[in-house]
């Protein structure tokens, strides 16, 4: 197949803190329409409104080749499409991928040959080949990287951090070939200023985005942990701070 860079034609599913800052970016350069079930969500961002904060009336005006829509079939057109959907967790903290499998099934309804899904939820190592591609082909009719193609590449997005944006943190990506590696990469390449690292493969960079979250996640259980017991401390938490800040 011949995967080219100028004739993406990309959707971009799922518009929360993610999906759509990444939209609003591509949306500058190429064709792009942005899906969420949500008609009221649509209906505000085609209204200039976004709720979420993270893109102001400026950043959706810019991106003038970006529409809008919560109709399916509208997806048709597209041969590059980009799951953005969020993964929560269960009543028993056990991640819930049903958001994801609907996405699956929403796009394998109007998957072609030759047409790629690129993951960016947050998911466990090997849950893009494991869960989401066999809903992808039961759906469709198609076979995995005979017929469509898939790549991962997480979302890294800080949400209401104002200087850390989206084509200012390096993104991962990584393809089910060769080929749709060296594809997605551009793809992201085109819009990502600080640039791109192409894992070796679509579990390697589903687990870097595992690593990622718990580095993350365990350093600010540890600050909040710190900061509750400086604060027993009577102040002992500011005065720590400025002797860290006096030695640097």
């Amino acid at each position: 197949m011949q995967l080219r860079l100028e004739n993406a034609k990309i959707a971009v599913i799922g518009l929360g803190y993610v999906g759509l800052p990444l939209a609003v970016e591509f949306g500058k350069k190429r064709p792009v329409i942005g899906f969420d079930v949500s008609a009221a969500r649509i209906d505000a961002l085609r209204a200039g409104r976004d709720t979420t904060l993270e893109v102001s009336t400026e950043d959706l005006t810019s991106a003038a080749q970006l529409t809008f829509t919560s109709e399916p079939r509208a997806l048709s057109d597209c041969n590059t499409l980009i799951v953005t959907v969020p993964t929560p967790i269960d009543a028993h903290k056990r991640p819930d991928l049903t958001p994801l499998i609907r996405a699956s099934e929403t796009i394998g309804c109007v998957l072609k040959r030759g047409d790629v899904v690129i993951y960016e939820s947050t998911v466990y190592p090997g849950a893009t080949e494991e869960d989401c591609v066999p809903v992808l082909e039961r759906t469709s009719g198609l076979r995995h990287n005979a017929d469509f193609f898939t790549g991962y590449s997480p979302e890294r997005i800080n949400p209401g951090d104002k200087q850390h944006r989206l084509t200012a943190i390096t993104k991962v990506t990584s393809g089910s070939t060769s080929e749709v590696a060296d594809y997605v990469d551009a793809l992201y390449a085109s819009i990502v200023t600080a640039g791109t690292h192409k894992a070796p493969s679509i579990r390697v960079a589903e687990a870097a985005k595992v690593i990622e979250n718990t580095q993350r996640d365990l350093n600010i259980a540890l600050m909040n942990e710190l900061a509750i017991i400086f604060n027993r401390m009577s102040g002992c938490s500011s005065r720590a701070c400025a002797c860290l800040r006096g030695a640097t």
